[in-house]
Parts: C-alpha cells; structure tokens; sequence
C-alpha cells in the first residue's frame, strides 16, 4: 500500500526507494557487509553462549576494590569494556583492517587503503592520562593511585572461583 501511495504522488522517490532497497539487500546478501545496525538477523540469529572460564578484570582506585556493583550499567560498561577493548586494541587493528579490505575489495576500492587509518597508536601513557580522567568522572573521587589486575574464573559449584593468580595489567602506568 505504501507503495502505491507512493507511486501516485511521487514515481521519481518510489524509484529511488525500490533502489535503496535493492541496495540493502544486495550489500547485506551477496557482500556480507552490515549496512545498518540494528535489524539484523545475524545479530540475534544464534544463542549466545558463554564459556566454562571468564577473564575478570578488577580494577583498583587509591588501593581500594571499585565495586562494579554500585556503579550504573553504563559506567561500568565504559570502566571495563574500555580496559578491555585497549588490552586488546592489536588484534582488534588487525581484524578491522582485514575486514575493511575484504570489502573495499570486492567494491574495487581497496587500493586506496592505507593500513595506518586503521591502526590506534595510543600509548599507554596517553590511555592511563584519559583513563583516570574517566575514573574520576565515574567514581566522583580524585584518584591518586590507580591500577587493574586480570584474572581467570570458572563456574565451580554455581559461583565463580579463581583458578588463576590475579595478573597485574602493565598498560596502566602507575604513579
């Protein structure tokens, strides 16, 4: 019905909208590229499941515990998926970069690529100076010592038990 509207108002948009769609579809199908994020089948496709062993990441300001659990959901999102996302800011370039080619390839435009655009330089310095000025904003508190620790859990009679020791995380730079 919408588009018989608007095929009798406007045949010159029912055209171009038939043609968006065909787009759509042709990049979402027959490229694999992702071109828009929400709506996607393969997004929500497949249970998700999770693994017999977590890496936890716990997090340390002026030598007390941060407790995750007083925090919103989105302020320990940033706390923690943004530590995490920098320990593994290496394969990440990588993965983007092979991803990204793969596609400009098959659209003829990849020789215009350059793997620089797709690397993040940021050194830890740098990530620890934002980092605490993100701590501080989160926690409220003035932070004077901070410092992160990684360790691994497994689900052991219905509850999380260490089965490693906690590893300090050296991309914090300590002061």
């Amino acid at each position: 019905m919408f588009l018989k509207e608007l095929w009798f108002y406007n045949k010159k948009a029912t055209l171009f909208f038939l043609l968006f769609i065909a787009v759509w579809v042709f990049l979402n199908i027959k490229q694999g590229a992702v071109a828009t994020p929400i709506l996607q089948y393969g997004m929500f496709s497949e249970k998700y499941y999770t693994g017999n062993t977590q890496e936890v990441i716990r997090l340390y300001i002026n030598n007390k515990p941060v407790d995750f659990s007083k925090l919103s959901m989105s302020a320990r999102d940033q706390l923690q998926v943004s530590l995490e996302s920098y320990l593994h800011q290496q394969q990440n370039n990588e993965t983007v970069f092979n991803t990204m080619q793969r596609i400009f390839n098959r659209a003829g435009i990849a020789q215009w690529m350059k793997k620089e655009y797709y690397v993040n330089t940021i050194t830890d310095k740098k990530f620890t100076t934002w980092y605490i000025k993100l701590a501080e904003k989160i926690t409220g508190e003035k932070i004077f010592q901070l410092s992160a620790f990684q360790q691994k859990y497994a689900w052991q009679n219905g509850q999380l038990t260490a089965i490693t020791s906690p590893i300090k995380l050296n991309c914090i730079v300590a002061f």
